[in-house]
């Protein structure tokens, strides 16, 4: 399909997949529009090319916002609670409950100049319309480029209508989409008169263009053409008025449906149930059984991927998706081939997303850790859309609750603290009587509560927590729960709470809870620096270290390094603070961790600063405030770390002076967590600019250690990350940060440059 694009991180705009036709009229409409509006909207019908020609305007308008176009595709979001908390994950915001996420938005938004692109608002234009209105008003410099289906109506917007396209347009694109069909073909004076009826009959519109094209595997131009006129003579009876763009689009689909065979067409049905793409295994399980065994599952869905109902996705092709309105044309057969009306097939798919979550908690503390996290944020439009089957079917809510409680390292991790602490919240008012999910979900609000510095809320849901987990029988919770109030009440005055809090550790101990071990210990360990027990809280540190080696688990490895760092910098122990506090950085970044970044950028900032380095050290200030003001405070129950971060903050800025302190500090407030971990990587004063870049052509022989200059060479050589780990018997994330090393080492930005960069310096990479 001409409308498919690759993966990509973030809202980056993505690559466009096929050739793009047409629509100069519409470019030029949506440019001139942005010298006098700030809110632009194409409004069209389904299947007409509105989100293909948003992004393509948009990637014409990037020098217009040095702050970025951000994408948000709404397509598989059904609640517009999520619409604010969906955007701050577009725009890799720390958001995590501190504050609403729309005020954390706004927050950020305020002074960039940026665009952002909302894809797919009708089925949410209200939310869609609110939220653009806000940011109209309260962000004086961002410009929002919407695609619907009816106009957002808010004022200030200047609607552009996207129509059909022009017919020589039309006919060129179905020229190019049949070339990808069958090889070598084109228009020419045999066949053009044909291809114009064609494009007339199906109304110019691109999908049902893209759709026919795709019959050419079976008939001829000319019997395509006869096949069409006969569909639409007799919907019309004969007569030759024509039908509505929304029957020509219907029919185009119907056509392409009536073309499938009947397992196919059973397939396109129950794959409507998923919300965003999905693994082939995913499909297998949910849509697989009855009349469409597990087995020909595969089969089925190559025969979609033909005929282009079904889009492969992503750099590998591993994933696919259903277009928005194949999506709603299925879902509407479902209730006809499936007799319960598609009833099994929802629970097969909750079933499914429920078994994801369990596998996320199982594996969690093993080697998989990374990849379970990018499984789960790859599928998290079908564990929302699982999680709302839950709440709204008869005796799933319980199950509900227990998966987005399971899911607490995704929202730590990703950010989205306020998102994980709605559905939490949703699951709780549905399960208002004692049990385990319910004991774990308490626990999980006030664990968030924690992280943002809630105290009373904290407090309070730990109390709920443990009374609960007692009432259910689950012991792990009620440790938790104990530990946490421990821990809270130390930090209150209370001096039996860290005896208390030693004594839950001991009892998590004998019951083999490793989990609970290393979450208590990290947090153990920084409340008793910030008492003044340095010695305690470094021996808590090394114990959680010791648990975790060897296991190849990331996420609780990074934040023991980032509180054995903060625990050494505070005690006088300048390098080892640093090294612990880099450390924790890589492991960090292995999962995409925010806050455990944010919290690291605090403490080689003060590092930097007692170093001189006054620049580096207030863009690193200005990521981890930015994250902290964004995400609550996380340190402000730890008052020493306050109070140094404070003391730091005044010397940095009146070093630099006030002017360049802001600047340097809004650098930093811009940066993403890539970019911090690239230039701590390479320890750079300035983000972006490693020292390689700044310092000449150095060979790479002096840059590199000798297993970078073997990784160089193999990449030289083509091979890819999985294939260089084989070759030189090491894991494969050991063989990515090589690469990143590598990369960061030598100022360059891609494999591709690596090869000519150690040519050029005289590396003797081979040796």
């Amino acid at each position: 399909m001409g409308f498919g694009f690759g993966q990509r991180r973030g809202g980056q705009l993505p690559a466009e997949l096929t050739s793009f036709v047409g629509r100069a009229d519409e470019l030029a409409q949506v440019r001139a529009a942005f010298e006098y509006a700030r809110l632009v909207t194409l409004v069209g019908p389904g299947g007409v090319g509105k989100s293909r020609t948003a992004l393509r305007a948009a990637a014409g308008l990037g020098e217009r916002f040095p702050d970025g176009v951000w994408l948000a595709e709404l397509s598989a979001l059904r609640d517009p609670e999520l619409i604010p908390a969906t955007l701050a994950a577009v725009l890799e915001l720390p958001e995590q409950s501190g504050m609403a996420p729309l005020d954390a938005v706004v927050a950020h938004l305020q002074g960039r100049r940026l665009l952002i692109v909302l894809d797919t608002c009708e089925h949410l234009v209200d939310a869609c319309a609110m939220l653009s209105d806000i940011l109209l008003r309260e962000a004086a410099d961002v410009s929002v480029l919407a695609t619907s289906r009816q106009p957002l109506d808010v004022p200030g917007e200047h609607c552009c209508p996207v129509s059909p396209l022009a017919p020589g347009d039309a006919v060129e694109l179905f020229a190019q989409r049949a070339a990808g069909v069958v090889p070598g073909f084109a228009v020419h004076d045999g066949n053009r008169e044909q291809l114009f009826a064609l494009a007339h009959r199906l109304d110019c519109i691109p999908l049902a263009l893209e759709l026919a094209a795709v019959r050419l595997r079976a008939v001829s131009t000319e019997e395509l053409v006869a096949r069409l006129d006969d569909r639409f003579q007799v919907l019309t009876g004969g007569r030759r008025t024509a039908l509505s763009r929304h029957q020509t689009l219907r029919t185009a689909i119907d056509w392409s449906h009536e073309l499938c065979t009947p397992e196919e067409q059973l397939l396109w049905a129950r794959l409507s149930v998923f919300a965003g793409s999905f693994e082939l295994s995913a499909a297998e399980q949910v849509c697989g059984g009855g009349q469409l065994p597990v087995a020909e599952v595969l089969g089925q869905l190559i025969g979609l991927v033909d005929k282009s109902v079904v889009q492969r996705i992503g750099e590998s092709g591993s994933r696919y998706r259903l277009l928005d309105t194949l999506r709603e044309y299925g879902a509407e057969r479902l209730g006809v081939v499936e007799a319960d009306g598609g009833a099994a097939l929802r629970a097969r798919h909750f079933a499914y997303y429920r078994d994801l979550g369990r596998r996320f908690e199982e594996g969690f503390l093993g080697a998989g850790q990374a990849e379970l996290h990018r499984t789960v944020r790859a599928e998290i439009a079908d564990l929302r859309a699982a999680l709302e089957y839950a709440y709204e079917t008869d005796g799933r809510a319980a199950q509900g609750l227990r998966l987005a409680a399971r899911l607490w390292p995704h929202w730590r991790a990703s950010g989205a603290l306020s998102e994980g602490g709605y559905w939490i919240d949703k699951g709780l008012a549905r399960v208002p009587e004692d049990c385990s999910a319910r004991a774990w979900g308490l626990l999980g609000t006030g664990v968030f509560a924690v992280w943002t510095a809630d105290l009373a809320t904290a407090v309070e849901q730990m109390e709920l927590a443990r009374v609960s987990a007692v009432a259910a029988g689950d012991e792990e919770v009620a440790q938790f729960a104990e530990g946490y109030a421990d821990g809270l009440a130390a930090l209150c005055g209370d001096e039996e709470g860290l005896a208390r809090l030693a004594e839950v550790r001991r009892r998590m101990q004998e019951s083999d809870n490793l989990l609970g071990l290393v979450v208590m210990g990290y947090e153990a360990a920084l409340l008793r620096a910030v008492l003044g027990d340095t010695e305690g809280a470094l021996e808590l540190c090394a114990q959680g270290l010791g648990l975790l080696e060897g296991t190849g688990e990331r996420q609780l490895y990074g934040s023991t390094l980032m509180a054995q760092g903060l625990v050494r910098w505070l005690a006088g122990d300048r390098e080892g603070g640093v090294a612990s506090l880099c450390g924790a950085l890589e492991a960090a970044g292995e999962v995409d961790e925010i806050l455990v970044a944010a919290m690291c950028c605090h403490g080689l900032a003060w590092a930097a600063a007692q170093a001189g380095r006054q620049v580096r050290a207030a863009w690193l200030l200005g990521y981890a405030e930015n994250a902290r003001r964004l995400g609550g405070d996380p340190i402000a129950m730890l008052p020493s770390l306050l109070e140094h971060q404070e003391a730091v903050r005044e010397a940095v800025r009146d070093a630099l002076g006030g002017k360049q302190f802001d600047r340097w500090h809004a650098v930093g407030a811009r940066l993403s967590g890539r970019q911090v971990l690239h230039a701590v990587r390479a320890d750079a004063d300035v983000p972006g600019r490693p020292p390689a870049q700044r310092s000449g052509r150095r060979a790479a022989g002096d840059v590199l250690t000798r297993r970078e200059r073997e990784v160089a060479a193999l990449v030289g050589q083509g091979l890819s990350n999985r294939e260089i780990a084989e070759r030189l018997v090491i894991s494969k994330r050991t063989a990515d940060a090589h690469v990143e090393h590598i990369l960061a080492k030598l100022g360059v930005g891609s494999r591709t440059e690596i090869a000519s960069a150690t040519e050029d310096r005289g590396s003797g990479v081979a040796g």
